[in-house]
């Protein structure tokens, strides 16, 4: 990195002094290394970057995207679900693939008024406002209403009356509230039944970021996808070594390698029969760029399907081709980000007439047009897929051209719940019970496939502590915001000084070999 350009960034008002120190101290360390062997001409380096949902914490995704941006990271693939859908789309949408975007984006976070985005009606957001706001709103609340009620209650032991009317009167006071409570409840029910059981229509959210988008010079998904993907030379990218058949030797003397330092682990037909595919593979000899493309998906979930829907990958499950020329891609984001009851599900008619619409179902779901499905529900991605780090996984890697980098949300209270709890504090209540149940299932895709690959645990992913903020706290002020832009600035930072990218290619082949089962676990004693 340049010293005016350090300088620069390190006048940024944004930037907590200790952010600022973190940067001086590792620029020269980081500036040097080698992230992937994927470049463009302005010697940028490319990976695919994956990040996580989290509402409001949001925030800190962007101060990770801003501190990989400075030391000349891009991305060929970008995915992520609610808050990362955000930055996804952003990142998709904004200049060119080549061009830094974290300072539009950060620009753009700034200005938000996330409580904006509260739109529900006015009882809604004073509530939501007070529970956000005050941790005891709740515990306050009962309190004050089981005392109100336990004086109503006692009024006809402490009145005297006069009367047996009177005397049954002061009997019945306690009823009022009650009463009151039950008339609230219905016009809440009522309320909450016709809008589709959201406190919040969205429609602000999706006004936003369609602003933003037309901002960009994006109007519809089409126009996205003709400016964001491209494929192979297209792409105007160069390897590290060259762009002949330097990748294809790398990757043959790579594997020969990992064969070296791990002899007595290789079974060796296997191994002969992977290597010579390689050997024979002549779309690689001449080709570094082969099957690779720039792409970005973000992550929702159909409560009518009963599916994880990939956006744009599998958008004319829900639009025809022809309304892809004419929606927002905004629309996908407000897909990825209806957290359920917080937010109105989104919901899309389905055309069964289109012929791209039939073909998809057929395609994705194997389905015939009469069962075609009428409507989509969409809710927050994060339901099935928080973190779709799967979704660039390749189990068929010839040899690895660029990382994978990935970036988790959490707080200081889920940092505490991970280190296990015990049978009492989970079975202590009924809800406790059903909270830990919940926590299981969500994200069940994503938890699953990292239990499986630990290794993008090891050398890809970087977990933020977002501290004790809550990720639904919509009216957080600025410098709560610079706090978890900080906080996502600093964890990168960390994670840039000790990625190590040879490493990394070698880990990873060793992954694939194992999964061809060419490298053998060391023989261990088991039990049973």
């Amino acid at each position: 990195m340049k010293t005016e350009i350090l300088q620069k960034i390190l006048e940024d008002d944004v930037l907590s002094q200790e952010s600022k120190e973190k940067l001086s101290a590792l620029h020269e360390n980081i500036s040097t290394k080698e992230f992937s062997d994927i470049l463009d001409a302005e010697g940028n380096q490319y990976i695919e970057f994956v990040q996580e949902g989290g509402g409001v914490w949001g925030s800190a995704l962007v101060g990770y995207l801003y501190a990989l941006e400075i030391f000349g990271i891009r991305f060929l693939k970008i995915a992520g679900t609610s808050a990362g859908a955000i930055n996804t789309m952003l990142i998709a949408a904004c200049k060119t693939k080549e061009e830094a975007k974290g300072e539009v984006i950060k620009d753009i976070l700034f200005n938000w008024d996330f409580s904006d985005f509260i739109d529900g009606k006015p009882y809604v957001r004073t509530t939501i406002h007070a529970m956000l706001n005050n941790k005891n709103f709740i515990k306050i609340n009962v309190i004050i209403i089981a005392v109100v009620m336990l004086i109503l209650v006692a009024l006809p032991f402490i009145i005297s009356s006069e009367t047996i009317l009177n005397a049954k009167l002061l009997f019945l006071v306690p009823l009022i509230p009650v009463i009151i409570g039950f008339l609230c409840f219905k016009k809440f029910y009522h309320d909450f039944k016709k809008s589709n059981s959201g406190l919040n229509p969205g429609n602000v959210f999706l006004k936003q970021m369609t602003d933003v988008m037309n901002g960009f010079g994006i109007k519809t998904v089409a126009e996205l996808n003709q400016k964001f993907i491209q494929k192979e030379e297209k792409m105007n990218l160069n390897y590290r070594y060259g762009n002949g058949m330097e990748f294809y030797t790398n990757a043959l003397n790579g594997i020969e390698d990992i064969k070296m330092n791990n002899l007595e682990h290789i079974d060796e037909t296997r191994y002969r029969i992977f290597l010579e595919s390689a050997e024979n593979n002549d779309y690689y000899k001449n080709n570094p760029f082969y099957q690779l493309q720039t792409e970005y998906i973000v992550i929702t979930t159909d409560i009518n399907a009963q599916i994880k829907v990939e956006l744009p990958t599998m958008a004319n499950l829900y639009w025809s081709e022809e309304e892809l020329k004419h929606i927002s891609p905004a629309e996908f984001v407000r897909a990825s980000m209806s957290v359920p009851f917080f937010f109105e599900p989104m919901q899309k008619l389905i055309n069964k007439e289109d012929d791209s619409v039939k073909y998809a179902w057929k395609f994705w779901m194997n389905t015939r047009k009469e069962d075609i499905y009428p409507v989509g529900i969409f809710i927050d991605g994060g339901t099935l897929s928080n973190f779709p780090i799967d979704l660039f996984h390749m189990n068929d890697i010839f040899y690895p051209r660029m990382p994978l980098f990935g970036v988790q949300l959490t707080s200081d209270s889920e940092i505490l719940g991970a280190k296990g709890k015990t049978s009492e504090q989970i079975l202590k209540t009924p809800l406790s019970y059903a909270g830990n149940i919940i926590g299981t299932l969500k994200g069940f895709n994503d938890k699953m496939f990292l239990t499986k690959y630990s290794f993008y645990n090891l050398y890809s992913i970087k977990t933020v502590n977002c501290g004790t903020s809550s990720w639904l706290n919509f009216f957080m002020k600025r410098e709560e915001k610079e706090q978890l832009f900080n906080a996502g600035f600093l964890a990168a930072l960390d994670f840039l000084n000790q990625f190590n990218w040879e490493e990394y290619k070698c880990e990873r082949m060793m992954v694939a070999m194992k999964e061809k089962k060419i490298l053998k676990e060391e023989d261990t004693k088991t039990v049973g």
